[in-house]
């Protein structure tokens, strides 16, 4: 007997097959799972950005600052120098140095502390006579002359020395001598410290001590050095 090709099976009676099912790998049926987040690690995540951002700001503000303030190193002249009792006989020397340097402040936001300037005195790179002076304020802008002495009584020096002294006093009628002063000074803006050490070299200050004298006096006027 021919069968009906649109009979359907009998209520109740299974299909003749099941769809297929996917599987994954260890043979359980697919599922979507929902990614799992970890509070302590979002956390983390969150402070890294958040300390990164300050950060960022922070560098901003100091450069903007510092671009702001950008301490300047002070000036320093030597107003004066003169000489007195100053004899060089035997490979001993003796003299007085009597020094008036002045600090300039260039700084127009910034005050200066300066602590213990130490006053070296040379003479062809063989220093001769070494003082300290004392510490000092400084206000923005501000000038500031100071005084010191330097002296030696007899003191040996090798006959390099006294020899190009004589044959300079006797060539130019002048000497000329290096002063270095160092110190530790102190760059002030409100809350703002910043400590450096300065050195100033004052090269070639020409005294002007005759063969015959034994005294004399700075050549010309006042005399800019160098800040380092």
């Amino acid at each position: 007997m021919q069968q009906d090709s649109n009979s359907r099976p009998a209520s109740g009676y299974p299909y003749p097959y099941d769809p297929p099912q996917q599987s994954n790998a260890n043979g359980y049926q697919n599922q979507y799972y929902a990614p799992h987040h970890n509070p302590r690690a979002i956390l983390i995540r969150r402070l890294f950005i958040a300390s990164m951002v300050l950060l960022l700001i922070l560098g901003l503000i100091l450069v903007l600052y510092f671009g702001l303030v950008s301490p300047q190193l002070p000036y320093a002249y030597v107003n004066s120098l003169s000489l007195s009792n100053f004899n060089v006989s035997n490979n001993h020397l003796t003299g007085n140095w009597d020094l008036q340097v002045r600090f300039q402040n260039p700084n127009s936001k910034m005050s200066l502390y300066y602590n213990a300037v130490v006053c070296t005195l040379y003479y062809n790179r063989d220093s001769l006579s070494e003082t300290r002076l004392q510490p000092f304020d400084q206000g923005k802008k501000d000038e500031t002359p100071i005084n010191a002495t330097l002296s030696v009584s007899r003191t040996y020096v090798d006959a390099r020395l006294a020899d190009s002294i004589g044959k300079e006093r006797a060539a130019d009628g002048s000497v000329e001598f290096d002063l270095r002063m160092t110190s530790s000074v102190t760059f002030r803006y409100g809350v703002y410290r910043r400590r450096r050490y300065v050195t100033v070299y004052c090269y070639d200050v020409a005294v002007g001590v005759p063969a015959n004298s034994s005294s004399g006096k700075m050549v010309g006027s006042a005399k800019r050095c160098k800040s380092f």
